[in-house]
């Protein structure tokens, strides 16, 4: 898993200008991968990570950097996505696979729910 974690993200290598924002960047995936809280994402990556206190600038300086462009990680991701998980075509249209699973709703009162009985 590691090794497929790690060849995926040294695609997105050409996005940076800079090998330190790139190593940020791949610190900040894998944080968002591992955490186990929502409350923001530098606090809770450095918290999934266990950096340091003093990482915290640089952390959250990665997302203000000049050293990347989002449409840029944006195509490499639509590469990266279309070399994994190609589009499968029948009769010149795209195919698109569910489960059709639908989980119905068990409480009697919701919220923005008028009457459900």
């Amino acid at each position: 898993m590691l090794k497929y974690i790690d060849s995926t993200l040294r695609k997105f290598r050409s996005c940076f200008s800079r090998e330190a924002s790139f190593h940020w960047f791949v610190i900040i995936i894998l944080g968002l991968m591992v955490r186990s809280d929502h409350l923001g994402a530098t606090t809770s990556v450095m918290r999934a990570l266990s950096l340091p206190a003093r990482c915290y600038e640089k952390c959250n300086h990665f997302f203000r950097s000049d050293a990347w462009s989002l449409e840029f990680i944006r195509l490499a991701w639509v590469q990266v996505v279309r070399h994994v998980a190609p589009l499968i075509r029948y009769n010149g249209k795209v195919v698109l696979v569910g489960d059709g699973v639908k989980q119905s709703k068990e409480a009697r009162r919701m919220p923005a729910v008028k009457k459900l009985h």
